[in-house]
């Protein structure tokens, strides 16, 4: 071997040895530094940084241990090109242009070009296996039998295959990165955003790029045949797509409610289990009866709608449809509720773990969706809008589907996980069991404890309207504050959804209340997301950035933003806080007339009737 190609394959094992320890400081320095979602730009952009140069200089370095021909030089630099396209494209968009297709861009370049590399490391490591005589004269060199690269062949078929092996199965990024906080703040790589684009982006080549088991849901649904856009598509073509709705009603729909089954459960000692899954999610009703204990009354609705919240929990993870996401939230709202409900029925100690799972669902959820109702509202503003200022908004857009991306992303790591599973699994073997949700008849002091729907549900429900009437001394008064509504908010919606618990019992006159009360909680709730609007729009243009500012007397204000087109949105949202209030006072009189009164006694009566 002459001195320069032993320069060369020292120069080889050198760049091969420095990549290595790039991907181990990245490793180490996203372990020290709890790098996530939230971690500040500079240090994601440091441990990705690090680690695609760690994986391009190694597979650089196997391709030049090789003596390569024309062809094999060309398709290493070509793979070379694309890989540092890659990781230079992903240094300067992100976080600020970090979105789809710039996203899909450089993952594709990035992983072409690792590809490439890797395919020419197994291709010269193949042409060595079958030209022996290239071997013997290696070997027969008496230049080589005293050095590192004696057997070189050897070892570049084991680096290679190790390399290789690690490519295409590439271990789990949520089992690496998996935070040990209750609340797990789950952090990933730069991929995570693209499973967001699933609906426009070949899920094979997703599932190539992202390990995100993913292929849970391709054994029922097939795969979509949509490609991501060439074309420039501008702010408002993509929210139009993000917000297309199905016509379909899963509810009334027999074939569809087959569709959303639970997916197959991947761990093999939960397989025989996920039956018990499928058979909660497909019940039609709680079957309540009005000699039912309250725990057994509990059980049954927990029941219901935890299969309700599974129904829709593919339709969630696919994308397609942003009512899925919504229904399966709600059923999780209400399960919450049933706890509220139910106060003083359940063994809350043996409840507490699943309560908390739900509470991270229904977090993880509700963080996309809130994002899902603001962008609608600015859809709805935009076709307000002349022609001419219809992409104004069009920099707040991105801001947000950026947002968007980084919430589903943790969503559906969440829902993916087997910390989720293992919840589903388990609090399905507990509603399952009709053994423990009996009542209890006698108290310590051995006197006899009401405890059946008939006896304990009216006085929950004259109860709860006592507890909102109580508002309306505080409404005469004229002190009136966005606070003192979001609570009338939760005391409606926990008299609504008792009156919806028990509507099956109660009768049909039970939905005209439930109509009143959801009129008025509609109400309050579009207030109470007009007045975070505007807080999060005052803090955008103030700070430069989107979500509420934790301590902002520590915030710089030379980030402000001056945009006319979010000033005029701003405007718009704060008047619509205006007319929702001028509108709340003809709801909020139905709830005091004394015939709404009325009514619930008829409704109440009718339990003791049937």
């Amino acid at each position: 071997m002459d001195k320069e190609g032993k320069g060369l394959k020292w120069f080889s094992a050198f760049d091969i040895i420095f990549s290595l320890i790039c991907v181990a400081v990245a490793i180490i320095y996203a372990i020290f530094e709890n790098i996530n979602r939230f971690s500040e730009p500079n240090q994601i952009i440091i441990s990705l940084g690090f680690t695609g140069i760690g994986i391009l200089g190694a597979l650089a370095g196997l391709n030049m241990l090789f003596s390569l021909e024309l062809e094999s030089k060309f398709i290493m630099l070509l793979g070379f090109i694309l890989s540092a396209s890659g990781i230079l494209g992903f240094i300067l968009f992100y976080p600020d242009t970090w979105f789809y297709p710039k996203v899909a861009y450089v993952i594709l370049a990035y992983a072409a070009g690792i590809f490439l590399l890797a395919c020419n490391v197994l291709l010269q490591q193949l042409k060595s296996i079958y030209v022996p005589m290239n071997c013997k004269a290696r070997i027969e060199n008496s230049e080589s039998d005293n050095n590192i690269f004696f057997g070189e062949g050897q070892l570049t078929a084991a680096v290679g295959s190790m390399m290789f092996s690690q490519i295409l199965y590439p271990p789990s990024e949520f089992h690496m990165w998996n935070a040990s906080l209750s609340n797990q703040d789950i952090s990933q790589t730069n991929a995570d955003l693209f499973l967001d684009q699933t609906e426009e982006i070949n899920a094979d080549l997703v599932g190539s790029l992202v390990e995100m088991k993913i292929e849970v849901l391709n054994e029922t649904y097939p795969e979509s045949d949509d490609v991501g856009p060439t074309t420039k598509t501008t702010a408002n073509d993509r929210i139009s797509d993000a917000f297309t709705i199905k016509d379909s009603d899963y509810e009334h729909n027999p074939a569809a409610e087959e569709t959303q089954s639970i997916p197959p459960v991947i761990d093999t000692d939960m397989e025989v289990k996920s039956k018990e899954i499928e058979s909660v999610s497909a019940m039609k009703k709680t079957d309540i009866r009005q000699d039912d204990y309250m725990q057994e009354a509990a059980r049954k609705i927990l029941r219901f709608h935890f299969g309700r919240m599974l129904k829709h929990e593919r339709g969630t993870m696919i994308g397609k449809d942003i009512e899925e996401l919504h229904d399966m939230r709600v059923a999780a709202m209400r399960m919450r509720s049933v706890f509220q409900v139910f106060n003083g029925h359940l063994d809350m100690e043996l409840m507490k773990p699943h309560l908390r799972n739900l509470k991270t669902t229904r977090r993880s959820l509700g963080t996309v969706r809130d994002l899902d109702v603001f962008m609608e509202k600015i859809q709805h503003y935009i076709g307000s809008l002349p022609e001419q200022r219809k992409s104004e908004l069009d920099g707040l857009i991105e801001t947000l589907m950026v947002e968007r991306d980084k919430s589903r992303g943790i969503m559906l790591l969440h829902l993916d996980s087997d910390r989720y599973n293992k919840f589903k699994l388990k609090f399905t073997k507990i509603l399952e069991k009709k053994r423990g949700w009996e009542g209890f008849h006698v108290g310590k002091d051995s006197r006899p404890i009401p405890n059946k729907v008939r006896d304990v549900l009216p006085l929950l429900l004259y109860n709860q309207l006592a507890t909102v009437r109580t508002y309306d001394d505080l409404l005469d008064s004229g002190e009136i504050s966005y606070e003192m509504l979001h609570s009338l908010r939760i005391d409606l919606k926990i008299l609504r959804y008792t009156l919806e618990f028990f509507e099956e019992v109660m009768g049909e006159d039970t939905i005209s209340l439930i109509k009143d009360l959801k009129a008025l909680q509609d109400n309050l709730g579009d207030i109470h997301d007009a007045v975070v609007a505007t807080e999060l729009l005052e803090n955008y243009l103030k700070y430069g950035k989107w979500g509420i500012v934790e301590n902002e007397k520590s915030e710089k204000e030379t980030a402000m933003v001056i945009d006319i087109g979010i000033e005029n949105y701003l405007a718009y949202r704060r008047d619509e806080i205006g007319m929702l209030l001028e509108t709340f006072p003809k709801l909020w009189s139905k709830i005091m007339d004394p015939n709404f009164g009325i009514r619930l006694s008829d409704v109440v009566s009718s339990i003791y009737m049937n």
